[in-house]
């Protein structure tokens, strides 16, 4: 029997005015959190933080890694950093075709994993 090897992902929770931003990969239906592939040797918040630098433009001020928060996922192993970031997102690259702030109050269809860290650190 093969075991399956997740992927290690840089999972980044940006909030601002009590809103959190989510991202649309390019052929995704639905929304997830920012971040992505954590480098051989990289540290989770560097990987973070280069993740919203790349995919949105965005500087982080702040990151805390917070592995309670975890989520084992079918595909990934989001490994959970807070991050205030600086400045306003922006489309650099042809993986991401769109965000927006969710107020978490209104429906947006997003993927498992979203709800699930979300719930665990108390945002919804």
């Amino acid at each position: 029997m093969r075991v399956k090897r997740l992927r290690r992902r840089a999972t980044a929770v940006v909030t601002r005015d009590g809103k959190v931003l989510l991202v649309k990969d390019r052929g995704q239906d639905r929304y997830s959190l920012p971040g992505g592939g954590i480098r051989r040797s990289e540290a989770v918040a560097a990987a973070a933080c280069r993740e919203l630098r790349e995919e949105l433009g965005l500087r982080a001020v702040t990151v805390t890694r917070s592995p309670e928060y975890d989520f084992e996922g079918s595909f990934n192993l989001h490994h959970v950093c807070l991050v205030e970031a600086e400045g306003e997102p922006r489309l650099r690259q042809l993986e991401v075709n769109a965000f927006l702030w969710w107020d978490m109050l209104e429906w947006v269809p997003i993927l498992p994993h979203v709800r699930c860290i979300l719930q665990k650190i108390g945002h919804i």
